[in-house]
């Protein structure tokens, strides 16, 4: 069964293993594994079965999809493969989750088992080179209610010009 750990991050040790053919990975409740991190988009990526094993899409996510610190749209993943959404890192693992193809040059004995992220405990402000969602949400958000606000003020103009 396959399954995936954090690595970093207020979750670290979080595990999520399944079952399913296909699973949803990011922020918001709806997704299979969810990961309260500012840095994960709320649909960031779905991992799915495929003929060589399991492979990773990203969704259009604002701060993309690593695999073992390459960007990527889809992506097929090794046992022991570190996939990052956004700056939380997380372990691929699980007896159906295929080995690494190494060709002739590296025994499989070489591949360490064991990943450690460290970083710095301080409070997140976001990694460098990712944008925080909650800053851009809130211009976004500020830039809707000053419109909606010009609207009704221009509608009321109008009515009060109609009426009197």
């Amino acid at each position: 069964m396959p399954n995936l750990t954090i690595l970093n991050g207020d979750e670290i040790s979080k595990t999520y293993e399944w079952t399913a053919d296909t699973i949803r990975i990011g922020r918001h409740g709806a997704n299979d594994f969810v990961i309260n991190n500012a840095s994960v988009s709320g649909e960031h990526c779905i991992i799915e079965r495929c003929e060589n094993g399991w492979r990773v899409k990203d969704l259009d996510s604002t701060n993309g999809t690593r695999v073992n610190d390459q960007r990527v749209t889809m992506a097929t993943l090794h046992r022991n493969d570190v996939l990052s959404l956004g700056d939380i890192s997380l372990s691929v693992r699980g007896d159906d989750v295929p080995e690494a193809d190494l060709g002739h040059s590296e025994a499989a004995d070489s591949i360490p088992r064991t990943t450690i992220v460290m970083r710095p405990p301080t409070a997140f402000r976001g990694a460098e080179g990712f944008r925080q969602k909650s800053e851009s949400k809130r211009f976004l958000n500020a830039l809707i209610i000053l419109g909606v606000i010009a609207v009704l003020v221009l509608a009321f103009l109008l009515i009060k010009q109609l009426l009197f």
